[in-house]
């Protein structure tokens, strides 16, 4: 039997703790069904898959090489990322490295070229939904910070409280931001010292003997690292490309919070070029005319501390190969080139969207929607099953724990019947030749564009 982790992420709209239940609901039913066993369970709750800045998820590749596991299970592709550069970078290194493939659970797409094409345009279709998403998220908060609406959570700024007002929108009654008078004392007086010269240890040892608390709890040196860089408390600051001064009330005064910068730039220590991961993009897909043994990422740093990028054989690491290193930039833009020419070629884009579109046809096909409709009738029948012990019973630790068993069928009911919605969405996407063609041309334009920005 193999091991597999699973995947779940839920970003800030619309989604909350039961979509994770349900991604992992879901993907441990696929994990049954294909006989794996799973050993671990990460998630990322309230983060977005447009970059890789999400815990569990770097928590995951570092632990793929222990060699634990060989899948990793998402509900669909899109959890794993929304930008198709990361997917593409983070999927080639773990194949390439670990042997660990990334499968989607409501999403299974085959292991030949039209299977990987299509998982390619499914990454490309979610990340043309996420950013239009995008766009109409920043429309609708511009417009309401016109208005000088509160945009954010329930837990606001340090320093600041909200109130109700008289007006309701979409989500309920539309709140304000007000100074808290206890908290801002606290903000004051700690901008005030460290523009004096305060060191932050001395500024928490005075704030803990005034007793004041940050959100009740001990304040500590990282608290400030956030807080002093924080516009808000100026009453203007930008967000969305535009200044606003309609929604924080002024804590703080500019000259003070300008001098609060200037130390905080003098005392910044740089981590240097060497913190920066520069991508690979043909990690995994290159070997070597030689030896055939992989091509793997390469680099370093010349006497004058100039970084060095290059493909390296993997053969000549051990000594089995005289093949030279090729620079980066110029073996990806060759490839980029070759792959661009390969694809303008009528016939040969012809043969790469069909071959798509006939895994398109089986992945839609009446058995995965037989399976699907199977799942439901399993759970409605668990439900009434259920239903009657509860009816039965007149224990309450029994009753109490036979409520919980129907929550949980309830919710997994609802993750399939979603699930059977997205089937039946994904059969009315009405892949064509046209729209596979467009995905290829968009690739071909995007792969060439990111290889001129980064020869300059």
């Amino acid at each position: 039997m193999e091991n597999a982790v699973i995947y779940a992420r839920y970003s800030s709209v619309g989604q909350n703790e039961q979509s994770i239940e349900g991604q992992v609901r879901i993907c441990k039913e696929f994990a049954e069904s294909k006989g794996f066993s799973i050993v671990k369970i990460y998630n990322d709750k309230a983060r977005t898959g447009t970059n890789d800045n999400r815990p569990d998820f770097q928590k995951m590749i570092t632990d793929a090489e222990s060699g634990a596991f060989q899948h990793i299970l998402v509900y669909k592709f899109d959890r794993f990322a929304r930008n198709r550069i990361d997917s593409i970078m983070y999927k080639a290194r773990l194949k390439k490295d670990f042997g660990i493939r990334v499968i989607s659970a409501t999403e299974p797409v085959s292991d030949d070229e039209g299977g990987e094409i299509y998982e390619m345009f499914l990454e490309w279709n979610d990340e043309k939904y996420s950013q239009r998403l995008a766009k109409r998220i920043k429309d609708g908060i511009v417009t309401a910070m016109k208005n000088g609406t509160y945009t954010g959570g329930s837990k606001v700024l340090y320093g600041y409280k909200l109130i109700d007002t008289d007006k309701v929108g979409k989500k309920g009654t539309i709140h304000k931001v007000v100074i808290d008078e206890e908290q801002a004392e606290a903000v004051k007086l700690a901008f005030e010292e460290f523009a004096n010269g305060t060191s932050k240890k001395d500024i928490i040892e005075l704030l803990n003997k005034k007793g004041m608390k940050y959100y009740g709890r001990q304040w500590k040196v990282s608290t400030f690292e956030t807080m002093f860089k924080n516009e808000k408390y100026t009453g203007e600051y930008e967000r969305l490309g535009q200044k606003w001064n309609n929604i924080f009330p002024q804590i703080i005064n500019r000259v003070i919070f300008e001098k609060v910068q200037k130390r905080l730039e003098s005392n910044k220590h740089f981590s240097g070029a060497n913190s920066a991961i520069e991508p690979y993009f043909l990690t995994g897909k290159v070997f070597c005319g030689y030896c055939d043994s992989m091509v793997i990422a390469g680099g370093g740093t010349s006497h004058t501390g100039k970084k060095y990028y290059y493909y390296e054989c993997k053969g000549k690491k051990r000594k089995i190969c005289t093949k030279k290193n090729e620079d980066k930039n110029d073996l990806e833009l060759r490839v980029t080139r070759h792959v661009k020419k390969f694809l303008s070629d009528p016939e040969n884009a012809r043969i790469a969207a069909e071959d798509t579109i006939r895994h398109y046809e089986q992945r839609t096909g009446d058995d995965g929607m037989k399976s699907v409709d199977t799942k439901i009738q399993r759970a409605n029948e668990e439900i009434e099953q259920a239903t009657n012990s509860y009816m039965a019973v007149r224990n309450d630790l029994l009753r109490l724990n036979i409520e919980k068993k129907m929550d949980e069928l309830e919710i997994y009911l609802n993750d399939l019947l979603t699930e059977k919605a997205r089937l039946e969405l994904e059969r009315g996407l009405r892949v064509t030749k046209e729209k596979i063609l467009g995905f290829i041309a968009d690739l071909m334009r995007e792969t060439l564009r990111i290889k001129n920005i980064s020869k300059k």
